[in-house]
């Protein structure tokens, strides 16, 4: 299958680019390397530097006949988001739609979205947080993420599209930046940073 992982050149797209590449599908890894680091990028997987709200990213859909899509491509910094939130909706919900309207002309079989836990759901009203908790979003970060997966439900109802969210607490692991907004669990791997 054709997958399109958006931010595969990140923390959490490269690992997953990893997965697909040894399952045996064919990878277009679209990053605009803002926070994404070439080092990161699995040599079998074909990489196109891009931004998600990019006019080009049909061109892209056709070219690599893209049949499912993995999209974990955003501005993801939760203090950042206070300072500048028309950023956070330009990219995360804006380039959301663009990369939604490429899957409804190109009639990709489903996508994957990256969402947040802890800022979708805000504080909790009850713990443990489950699926059915209210979105309460605190900051333009969360607000941004919980607005796009409103888009994606309204593109199921309106088209068809299938869709899963992952809402993603504090991730771990190889490849993840130590520095800034890197999340409650930071790990040093050497070499990988």
């Amino acid at each position: 299958m054709n997958v399109l992982v958006t931010g595969g050149a990140g923390f959490i797209g490269s690992n997953i680019v990893d997965v697909y590449v040894e399952l045996g599908h064919r990878v277009i890894v679209v990053d605009d390397l803002s926070t994404g680091r070439r080092r990161n990028l699995n040599r079998k997987a074909i990489f196109v530097e891009m931004d998600v709200r990019s006019p080009e990213k049909g061109r892209l859909f056709r070219e690599y006949e893209i049949e499912f899509v993995n999209h974990q491509a955003a501005r993801g910094d939760v203090r950042a988001s206070i300072h500048g939130p028309e950023e956070y909706a330009d990219v995360n919900i804006r380039g959301g739609i663009n990369l939604l309207e490429c899957c409804r002309k190109n009639e990709v079989r489903g996508i994957v979205y990256s969402s947040t836990g802890g800022c979708v759901y805000g504080d909790p009203l009850y713990v443990p947080t489950d699926e059915a908790h209210p979105i309460r979003p605190r900051d333009p970060y969360g607000a941004s993420k919980a607005g796009f997966e409103i888009y994606l439900e309204t593109y199921r109802q309106l088209y068809g599209l299938p869709f899963t969210i992952f809402r993603y607490p504090n991730v771990y692991g190889p490849r993840q930046n130590p520095f800034g907004e890197a999340g409650v669990v930071t790990l040093s791997y050497g070499d990988d940073q």
